[in-house]
């Protein structure tokens, strides 16, 4: 099922040692802000009511920090990032892994999705989700890694704690998204697109 060149899928359910997409099993690895599905090759932000979610064990509770009541240093960082929406998120990493790829610097970004039902164990009840079917690799050719002046020459603003070069695939950049996640230059009009895709392919 597609509009404009965005997957949907109905529903999918997550736990810690497995996911299911529609009815249909699939092993799942976990990260810090989403979790990739190896077998169909999907990578899904985490999301609580439609916006981006963090799991890594010192992120501090989302409620303390939307409610005001987490007042630590770096705690308006974290509102911010928990009060942005997972599909402009989302868009934000098509148009970056789209620029890497052309580059030679990521991997292939082989379709978006969007998903209608979304449950996990974080979720707090039905939500929507979003993501990218990224090619793997693990298949690619070994390669010297990425360096911060190829992504800026590519047009990627690296995230502000390098984790996207210090953990990079095969020499490949295969994570952009952190509290501080790297970002397209002068990319406004590029993500504005993709995120009205992934909202009509929703129906909204």
């Amino acid at each position: 099922m597609e509009e404009a060149g965005v997957e949907v899928i109905d529903r999918v359910r997550l736990w810690p040692s497995h996911a299911m997409l529609s009815g249909r099993p699939a092993r799942v690895k976990w990260g810090a802000w989403a979790v990739y599905l190896p077998g169909p090759q999907i990578k899904l932000m985490h999301a609580v009511a439609g916006r981006q979610h963090c799991i890594y064990h010192k992120a501090p509770k989302r409620e303390e920090v939307l409610g005001g009541f987490d007042t630590r240093n770096g705690a308006e960082d974290w509102a911010r990032a928990f009060s942005t929406p997972v599909l402009r998120r989302v868009a934000e990493n098509w148009v970056m892994f789209t620029r890497l790829h052309t580059a030679g610097l990521g991997p292939e970004p082989m379709g978006l999705v969007v998903v209608r039902d979304y449950r996990s164990l974080f979720s707090r009840g039905r939500s929507i989700t979003a993501g990218l079917r990224l090619a793997d690799l693990t298949k690619y050719p070994e390669k010297t890694p990425a360096t911060e002046d190829e992504l800026r020459a590519a047009g990627i603003v690296p995230d502000r704690s390098r984790a996207s070069l210090r953990e990079q695939i095969r020499g490949y950049v295969s994570d952009l998204n952190n509290l501080h996640g790297a970002m397209p230059e002068d990319g406004e009009a590029e993500v504005a697109q993709v995120e009205a895709a992934l909202s009509r392919a929703l129906g909204r």
